[in-house]
């Protein structure tokens, strides 16, 4: 017995050893910033973007009739604000309203780059329940009020202002410089990046690295991190919707059969609610860990530092918010229910649609076999809609691409910390998989999580001076391309 207890301690003592020595090897891998002097960008820049914010440049749904007037205003816009943009880059129209420019090299040897922002927005929806204006892009001297001043109308002029302030100095890069601005994100991009996309592929475009909207510099969003983190998304999840469909006999509320459709299709939801597809690390979370570990507390940091012996507890600790269980699996949301016309007849028929947002690692079949699985009801009948979008291919950042983005962060915003991880949502960046492999998301636009909520929401707006600070975030950006 004493050799037993003598046994375990020398594992327990083993074990911690371990702990200790690989939680004290889990290095941060945040970079030095070093000492830069950024332009100062005045009010000028300011008021550009409040009259940006002015053209209701609105995506409603695909196939709707588009507002020519706003979108080919906008371009006129763009085309007097922007005078040496415009007389030294090249400017193609794609889809009547997208736009590319091309900002030639000096050496035609290097991999280009590729800067992506939309001009399109969300529709405003209850516009009296606005403080401003959604339209007026007003500027109170904090904020500047208006649909677009987050997501997106922000990063591309922020883009084109960081591109006018560098041919005012007599720049030119190193790498060519592609600007490529959908007009339709908000409706999937087809017409837009996505014939963008095809058309530098069809050219033999091969980009060092293409950086779209996504995430941003979160300001306490992070659990146990007090400081800001920028988070850069380096994968997509895909995107999945069925219908589920169940048809039996009615008949009269007053003598109900043990089933009907409604029963049925209830019971069917439940089970797939209730039993979600696994949670799993991903190689984005995985990134994400391994830059976020090492900053956290030490009781934290051990447990991220180890994930060989912690894997059950950080996925417990994952899966416990509705935020961060996102991250760790495939989710099911059930949307759309469907059944009955009146208080006392049994429906015979009863319809749902269920959305699945795909983890990375599995596919939209997988997602179709878990539910055949789970259900095990041939009653119900599975039909997937369309849209669907399968995971997109996860980004390296062992690669100078990202190297370049992790450091002109840490420049621009050197309070904050840097993490790559994988996106909830889907931006236009996906349409360039074919144009590059290093395809990452950022936006430089400080954030909380009640800044998040304003961006398809009431009331979006961008402080100014974190929006002038996103100016000298793309003006770092392309001169560190060519460092």
């Amino acid at each position: 017995m004493k050799k037993l207890v003598w046994l375990l301690s020398a594992i327990i003592g083993l074990l911690l050893i371990v702990i200790i020595i690989k939680t004290i090897a889990f290095k941060s891998m945040q970079t030095d910033p070093g000492n830069i002097s950024l332009p100062v960008f005045g009010d000028e820049s300011a008021d550009r973007l409040s009259r940006a914010i002015s053209f209701p440049t609105i995506s409603y749904e695909p196939g709707a009739p588009i507002d020519t007037a706003a979108f080919g205003g906008y371009h006129k816009f763009l085309s007097e604000a922007y005078p040496l943009l415009h007389s030294k880059l090249k400017k193609e129209i794609f889809s009547s309203f997208s736009l590319l420019y091309t900002w030639e090299g000096r050496n035609k040897s290097l991999k280009p780059v590729i800067l992506m922002a939309h001009m399109d927005v969300v529709p405003a929806g209850e516009t009296g329940s606005w403080t401003k204006p959604p339209f007026s892009g007003e500027n109170d001297g904090t904020y500047i009020w208006g649909r677009g001043t987050l997501d997106d109308k922000a990063a591309m002029i922020s883009i084109l202002e960081a591109v006018e302030k560098l041919l005012s100095e007599n720049y030119q890069p190193e790498r060519t410089v592609y600007l490529a601005f959908g007009h339709d994100e908000e409706i999937s991009g087809l017409k837009g990046a996505a014939v963008i996309a095809a058309a530098l592929k069809e050219r033999g475009v091969e980009a060092e690295f293409v950086i779209d909207e996504g995430y941003a510099v979160t300001i306490g969003m992070v659990p146990l991190i007090d400081k800001p983190v920028a988070l850069i998304g380096t994968s997509e999840k895909g995107y999945l919707s069925v219908s589920m469909t169940v048809e039996m006999e009615g008949g009269h509320s007053a003598y109900p059969a043990a089933e009907s459709a409604i029963i049925v299709l209830n019971r069917a939801l439940k089970n797939i609610v209730d039993n979600p597809m696994k949670a799993k690390i991903s190689r984005p979370v995985d990134d994400f860990i391994r830059y976020i570990g090492p900053e956290m507390p030490f009781y934290a940091r051990a447990i991220f530092a180890n994930k060989w012996l912690f894997k059950g507890v950080i996925l417990k600790i994952y899966a416990g918010g509705s935020n961060s269980n996102a991250l760790v699996r495939t989710t099911t949301a059930p949307t759309i229910f469907n059944a009955g016309f009146k208080d006392n007849v049994v429906p015979t028929k009863a319809e749902a649609v269920v959305n699945f947002r795909i983890l990375p690692g599995e596919t939209s079949n997988d997602v179709i076999e878990h539910l055949k699985k789970v259900i095990a009801d041939n009653r119900v009948v599975i039909k997937e809609l369309e849209g669907r979008k399968e995971p997109a291919p996860d980004s390296p950042i062992n690669v100078p691409g990202f190297d370049v983005i992790h450091k002109t962060i840490r420049q621009v915003y050197p309070e904050a910390l840097v993490a790559p991880t994988m996106m909830i949502a889907a931006s236009d960046s996906r349409k360039y998989t074919g144009v590059s492999s290093n395809i990452y998301n950022f936006a430089p636009i400080m954030v909380t999580s009640e800044d998040l909520a304003r961006t398809h929401g009431l009331n979006e707006r961008n402080k100014i001076e974190d929006y002038k600070r996103g100016i000298g975030f793309f003006y770092q950006l392309i001169k560190n391309c060519d460092n």
